[in-house]
């Protein structure tokens, strides 16, 4: 199978993980059970950075929850699993990451969020490469706010919705932010493709978030 259709393990052990410490090891399994991802039960894949699990097992997941629970019922659960799984990354790597917040604490705040945007890129690049067989992911900046685009996610292929489907991603970007800057950063997803979109797009604005 191609690299281009695979994703990395340690991405799909945390994904996995993160969801059972939010519904337990009877509800993971149900999801996976649902899915018909039953080869995972009780076999996590190995904690490294091999391209060896199928990119569609990894939309069965993301599919299975919404499934389950409804797109409403999903939405909470889905955010709350992509700030688990950003918090369990950052703990895996407390030296890059320490070095990382040291070497830009200085920088204005904006500046920071720019890197570490740009690092989330580059990370999610590497892990979930593009079917295309190049980047896709483009991050502008405007005046008030940065516009993260992805062409190629996961979390809305496949899906058909009249809302946005993404809160994984949400969760990831909120939580990788925060821990950066040390501030909340309001992150709404503008466009997705299971609503037709050609990509999912993501507002993440500069200022503060006051909620």
């Amino acid at each position: 199978m191609s690299e281009r259709n695979q994703v990395d393990n340690t991405l799909m052990r945390v994904y996995l993980d993160t969801i059972q410490n939010i519904l337990g090891s009877q509800g993971l399994n149900s999801v996976l059970n649902y899915g018909g991802l039953e080869k995972y039960i009780n076999n996590l894949p190995p904690d490294n950075d091999e391209l060896e699990i199928p990119r569609e097992d990894l939309r069965k997941l993301h599919q299975s929850l919404i499934d389950l629970f409804g797109e409403k019922g999903a939405r909470g659960i889905l955010l709350r699993i992509g700030r688990g799984m950003t918090f369990t990354f950052l703990e895996k790597r407390p030296a890059v990451v320490k070095s990382m917040k040291l070497a830009i604490k200085l920088l204005p705040e904006v500046r920071q969020m720019r890197l570490s945007l740009e690092r989330f890129a580059e990370e999610s690049d590497r892990r979930i490469p593009s079917l295309k067989g190049i980047p896709h992911i483009e991050l502008r900046e405007e005046k008030d706010y940065f516009l993260f685009i992805d062409e190629d996610s996961y979390t809305s292929e496949g899906i058909v919705s009249e809302n946005p489907s993404c809160h994984v991603y949400v969760g990831n970007l909120e939580t990788s932010l925060e821990w950066i800057t040390g501030h909340a950063h309001k992150v709404e997803e503008i466009q997705c493709k299971a609503r037709g979109d050609p990509a999912d797009v993501f507002r993440i604005w500069k200022k503060r978030s006051t909620d």
